[in-house]
């Protein structure tokens, strides 16, 4: 078995919510408004609710197979073969995400930091970071999100709470945005922004039972979705909705307008460290998920020896896009909406097809 270390609830809920919140700092909220206007702020609620559903039927499926991680549920239910190409897909699924968000987070870099740097430059000294990050475990993963954690979120309430200066409450009219059946729809396909909680399912052995999974990630959706609704919500207050998809990151635009007077202004370090450790541990973990799934599938004890060559395929994936244009209207969009199919449809077929078949053990109650 793939050797996995161990970790707590709280570690668990401090990654999940990064990974998943991170994408608020970058063009996520832009494209979001772009398609349902003011009702944003709430669809992104519906999304997360949605993900809690989408999530459950994870938990359903953990709690049919106890002592087994998803790769394995996946190889008992389907057999070796037919189970190893739905974990193969998980395993592309989460090394693509992390080619796209290093490439997002890259473009970004670029335009309001570092427009001179090339980006092969920049992309490479991410992926040399990256990769001492994963050689240390997924342990030094996690104790390095619970301890940036607070920081993390502190740092985000801080310029939220400064931001407020500039709030314009009639700009969250009219409310229902470009229509309700409009803003149902996208909240349902946008659900897998949350759907990295699908990470705690693929280490099941470093929690400590079903109960804690179950925990760890229904918390995160909350807590994520709450930190996103309020975001989005003071975005929308503060550019509006014709304007804000036009910006990047809103996040970064609404931190430069911050302004308490000549030496209480432009406070950019602020997000700009908290958006590098989100950008960093959320590549971090989606690419270690994406290798530790593929050595789960052929029995590779050791993630090391195939660091460097998988690190190559970070780089070469993120170097794929032309530009900006490209990696933010076609990767980046049609990852959030087309995500869940990976995330919670084949866990939602091996589910009914494992009652079916009636191959399960005792439900577990851990």
């Amino acid at each position: 078995m793939f050797s996995q270390e161990k970790f707590g609830i709280r570690e668990a809920i401090s990654l999940i919510t990064i990974v998943i919140i991170t994408k608020i700092y970058f063009t996520s909220p832009a494209l979001l408004i772009k398609f349902t206007g003011t009702a944003a702020w709430y669809v992104t609620l519906i999304s997360a609710l949605t993900a809690i559903v989408g999530f459950t039927f994870v938990y359903l499926l953990l709690r049919r197979y106890p002592g087994k991680n998803l790769i394995e549920i996946f190889e008992v239910v389907w057999g070796r073969s037919l189970g190893s190409i739905f974990s193969g897909l998980l395993s592309l699924w989460f090394i693509a995400e992390s080619c796209i968000f290093l490439r997002e987070f890259t473009e970004v870099l670029r335009v309001y930091e570092l427009p001179l740097s090339p980006t092969s430059f920049i992309i490479l000294i991410f992926v040399v970071g990256i990769g001492v990050l994963i050689f240390l475990g997924l342990e030094a993963i996690v104790r390095f999100s619970k301890l940036a954690f607070p920081i993390f979120i502190l740092g985000f309430i801080v310029v939220l709470v400064l931001s407020s200066l500039n709030f314009n409450i009639h700009h969250l009219y009219p409310v229902f945005g470009y229509g309700i059946t409009k803003s149902i729809f996208h909240g349902l396909i946008r659900s897998s922004v949350y759907g990295e909680v699908i990470i705690l399912a693929v280490f099941y052995h470093s929690l400590q039972g079903v109960k804690y999974i179950g925990k760890s990630c229904y918390s995160a959706i909350v807590l994520s979705g709450i930190l996103n609704s309020v975001s989005i919500l003071a975005y929308l207050m503060t550019f509006p909705y014709f304007t804000a998809p036009r910006i990047i990151s809103l996040m970064y635009e609404m931190t430069k307008l911050i302004d308490y007077g000549r030496f209480f202004q432009r406070l950019d370090p602020i997000f700009f460290f908290i958006w590098n450790v989100g950008s960093f541990i959320t590549v971090a973990t989606l690419f270690y998920t994406g290798i530790s799934i593929y050595c789960m599938i052929f029995r590779i004890q050791n993630i090391k020896p195939i660091l460097v060559p998988s690190l190559i395929i970070l780089y070469s994936g993120a170097m794929l896009p032309q530009d900006a244009t490209v990696i933010i209207t076609g990767y980046v969009q049609a990852s959030r909406e087309y995500s869940w199919i990976v995330y919670y449809f084949l866990p939602l077929i091996t589910l009914i097809v494992s009652k079916f078949k009636g191959n399960k053990g005792e439900y577990s109650k851990k």
